[in-house]
């Protein structure tokens, strides 16, 4: 297998993922991005590319092109480099909430596409090089490809997430992503709500986040231990329909911008209850009756 790799995009995800395949093997023979200074910064992270802003000439020569642009531009760059790319070249897109069409235009040129998504959160270059071994990969590939986005995956340290349902169009990409948002974006956005009801009661934001990090911990130690919906306890789980009462009327008098949230997520809430077996349909209706 021809290991010489061409990274097009030199942001967290390309300059991270260039690191490790350096870094067992792979060939990074180039790194390509809008401007010099950022593809020289991406370069000496990894410790190998040649730097360059012109990307169909930083493809031409490689085996494995890794476009890891922004998602807006995957297609629009995946054209730029389609005349350059040799016949029987790999091109990897990491998109996450696309499927292969975004590369058709290599496919016209004989080359064959892939997409590897790794579900994790980089919010550096450095987080990403630590994250990403360990973490579970959504891979889609044309038979030619499969190999290879396999190869790739596994020396990332990674897992393919098998998804037998699977089909290669936007529905599934689109799904596939909305989940991973869920679970990292949301969850972010759910600590900073759950962080109101403390500086309403006058905590300071900074404090009350450490206050609520032990649970946090805790409670991922449980989903990571016992699965869903074991893991779930708190009122609704024990159908304590007038603790969940009180936290709506406290709401409604001290913080009613508060109780849309809420509400909505009791609901679901109500749905694992029913599915871990700790509340009787008479108890889920009465919850559902206070929240909807």
């Amino acid at each position: 297998m021809n290991k010489t790799v061409a990274i097009i995009g030199a942001g967290r995800v390309g300059s991270s993922v260039g690191f490790l395949l350096k870094k067992s093997g792979y060939v990074v023979a180039s790194v390509a991005s809008r401007t010099m200074a950022s593809a020289e910064a991406a370069a000496a992270f990894i410790g190998a590319g040649e730097p360059a802003t012109d990307a169909a000439r930083a493809a031409a020569n490689a085996a494995v092109v890794l476009i890891t642009t922004p998602d807006r531009v995957i297609r629009e760059t995946c054209e730029k480099i389609a005349g350059a790319v040799k016949p029987g070249a790999i091109v990897i897109h990491m998109s996450g909430a696309h499927a292969l069409n975004l590369l058709d235009s290599v496919k016209a040129r004989g080359a064959h596409r892939a997409v590897i998504h790794p579900l994790q959160s980089l919010a550096s270059r450095e987080q990403g090089v630590k994250n990403l071994p360990g973490s579970f990969f959504r891979v889609e590939a044309d038979p030619e490809a499969l190999e290879t986005a396999k190869d790739i995956v596994k020396t990332l340290g990674g897992l393919e997430l098998v998804m037998p349902r699977w089909s290669s169009d936007q529905e599934s990409a689109a799904l596939y992503h909305a989940g991973a948002v869920v679970v990292s974006n949301f969850f972010v956005a759910l600590v900073d709500y759950g962080l109101k009801f403390y500086q309403a009661l006058g905590a300071d934001k900074k404090e009350a986040l450490k206050a609520v990090l032990p649970l946090i911990r805790g409670t991922l130690h449980n989903i990571e231990t016992l699965g869903t919906p074991d893991a779930l306890t708190g009122p609704i789980m024990r159908g304590d329909v007038r603790t969940v009462r009180d936290h709506l009327q406290a709401m409604e008098i001290r913080t009613p911008e508060l109780a849309g949230l809420y509400k909505a997520l009791a609901r679901q809430t109500v749905s694992v209850a029913r599915d871990k077996g700790s509340i009787s349909q008479d108890t889920s209706e009465e919850l559902l009756k206070l929240v909807i």
